[in-house]
């Protein structure tokens, strides 16, 4: 379905709708190098990017679980055709910049009542999202803290979504959605730290932070990222999509594969849509609607 697409990334080619390897990275040629043991000692960022990174999953796919856990059956066909019927303007936003996208996708929320959203992300959403975490990224966090440096999460999704990953990293930076009487706006606070402006900002916190940039790492998926990925001494591409993997052999980065063992998205779907509370929900208009006789 076209709501399963990675609208969330620009799309790789040959692969528009980002199924193919969707669930599991790409074969490594023989000339490529993983990520080498790491040094210990303070004054060094560690950088990750969230989908495609750490998640197997997507600014849309997320949503997705938001809908599925509050809506009943009979409500779930128009969500979906929603998204499809929206999917163009998505796509014209992403052309326009990833900030763009971010921005126009994120409106979705318009509506939400925020603590609805926090109870959600602390049952079957935030399971949903565990769910989808990458055992290898987890384990290469672990080991930078390990060796004594900062870790830090970079993500346009909204900071709600992201908050069970919150033990793994020092900071989060993430969007923040403002709300009028705890019913979120539709509009984000700032701009979304997303694209060619990861490199500045990256600059901008090591030395906000006492951290060297030149012995700091980074972790990226998408060639959208290739100015995070070349403002640290330490670059990493993380099942990279085709230009970005390019560009990593011109550079002679290392490259990573991970999510063998990752739940796979459907998997993960059913964990969302199997939250038996009820709550009060939104359209993608911000009409409420009430679920309180649960699922047909």
């Amino acid at each position: 379905m076209i709501w399963t697409a990675r609208a969330a990334r620009a799309a790789r080619p040959g692969d528009p709708t980002g199924l193919v390897n969707a669930d599991g990275p790409l074969r490594a040629p023989a000339d490529e190098q993983p990520p080498g043991p790491l040094a210990a000692g303070g004054r060094v960022a560690a950088v990750f990017d969230l989908d495609g990174t750490i998640l197997a999953s997507n600014l849309v796919e997320s949503y997705v679980w938001t809908r599925l856990a509050t809506l009943p059956r009979r409500g779930r066909p128009l969500e979906l055709l929603s998204l499809v019927c929206d999917a163009p303007r998505y796509v014209l936003a992403e052309h326009r910049g990833r900030a763009e996208f971010v921005h126009c996708f994120l409106r979705r929320y318009r509506g939400t009542h925020e603590d609805t959203l926090r109870a959600l992300v602390r049952e079957a959403v935030g399971n949903a999202l565990l769910h989808r975490v990458r055992p290898e990224a987890v384990r290469r966090i672990r080991a930078h803290r390990s060796a004594g440096h900062r870790t830090v999460l970079v993500t346009g999704s909204l900071d709600l979504l992201v908050e069970p990953l919150r033990p793994l990293f020092d900071d989060i930076v993430a969007c923040r959605m403002t709300s009028r009487e705890g019913i979120m706006t539709g509009q984000i606070s700032s701009t979304p730290v997303v694209g060619d402006i990861r490199g500045s900002w990256v600059r901008e916190y090591c030395a906000g932070h006492g951290l060297d940039v030149t012995r700091s790492y980074a972790y990226a998926d998408s060639s959208s990222d290739r100015a995070l990925l070349e403002s640290v001494g330490h670059p990493c591409a993380v099942n990279p999509d085709r230009r970005l993997r390019r560009h990593a052999s011109e550079r002679r980065w290392p490259v990573a594969h991970w999510g063998v063992h990752t739940t796979t998205r459907w998997e993960a779907l059913a964990v969302a849509a199997s939250l038996p509370h009820r709550h009060h929900i939104t359209t993608p208009g911000g009409d409420a609607t009430d679920n309180d006789k649960g699922t047909p």
